[in-house]
């Protein structure tokens, strides 16, 4: 329902004028000879809206400064962010279906999963932000050397250097901050990488640290789907499963390694890619 009313609200706003001035023309004499031009003209319109906007993101990202912590929520940054993902899920055509609501525990937590597509946090951040879950994201170096990509910085998304042991830590430090002064909730994916088989790669457990360190659950996402979107996208839509996973609760995380946490989250990322633990789920993209 949330979503069909931004949706509605959306579309109000981008059809009013064009809208009224086609019905203009159509009532006035020969009018409807130049409907197609007014189509052509309202075409133009929304593509020029839509390039922009993103031309204004892209400006605004050249100001960001990757140096410079964002130890605070921007409701504003994170406006621009959801917004600009909402047009890439638009544009990928994605259909994503949330499994597990009633698992995800209240306040702060960790959110992991597999990783297989470039998508992954794209649909993730899409589908949980229905449901009021803020959501930042660790994310390697070389994403923020894209222009557009590094206004993220803005939001709270972090990056972690994975060749540099040091310099990770700091990462893993900042991102229990988040989660401790709850600024937000932080996703990570243990892999590291995209796994271009759907295998599980081995696990970087010390992302663990971060629940450990903020005291905070951990919560498993186990997305499915996200790897056919290249192969679909723009002609055909992609459904998109989150299957959110039973979580680790705060003090199972603090009494277990860092080692043990990883095993258990891959072994219910493998038993979730078998069977699938939750029936049906709630449209959320």
């Amino acid at each position: 329902m949330r979503r069909l009313k931004d949706d509605i609200v959306l579309l109000a706003v981008i059809l009013a004028a064009p809208c009224a001035a086609l019905c203009a023309w159509a009532l006035r004499p020969a009018g409807w000879a130049i409907v197609p031009v007014l189509a052509g003209l309202y075409l133009a319109w929304v593509l020029g809206l839509v390039v922009g906007w993103v031309l204004f993101v892209f400006l605004l990202s050249l100001t960001v400064d990757l140096k410079k912590p964002v130890t605070e929520d921007k409701p504003l940054s994170r406006w621009i962010v959801i917004t600009i993902i909402g047009l890439l899920v638009r544009a990928g055509r994605l259909r994503i279906t949330v499994k597990g609501w009633e698992d995800l525990p209240r306040g702060r937590f960790l959110l992991v999963g597999n990783h297989c597509s470039n998508y992954d946090p794209i649909a993730t951040v899409w589908a949980l932000r229905r449901r009021g879950v803020e959501l930042a994201f660790i994310t390697k170096p070389e994403n923020m050397k894209l222009p557009l990509v590094r206004y993220i910085h803005r939001a709270n998304f972090l990056v972690i250097d994975r060749d540099d042991a040091r310099k990770a830590i700091v990462t893993i430090h900042a991102a229990a901050d988040l989660l401790e002064r709850d600024v937000v909730n932080v996703g990570v994916y243990p892999e590291g990488t995209r796994s271009k088989t759907g295998q599980l790669l081995p696990f970087h457990d010390a992302v663990f640290k971060i629940a450990k360190r903020a005291g905070v659950p951990i919560v498993t996402a186990a997305v499915s789907g996200t790897e056919r979107i290249k192969a679909n996208a723009p002609w055909r839509p992609t459904d998109v499963t989150i299957d959110l996973l039973e979580p680790i609760g705060a003090e199972e995380v603090a009494a277990s390694t860092t080692k043990q946490l990883g095993g258990r989250v891959r072994a219910m990322l493998e038993e979730a890619a078998g069977s699938g633990r939750h029936p049906g789920g709630e449209e959320a993209g």
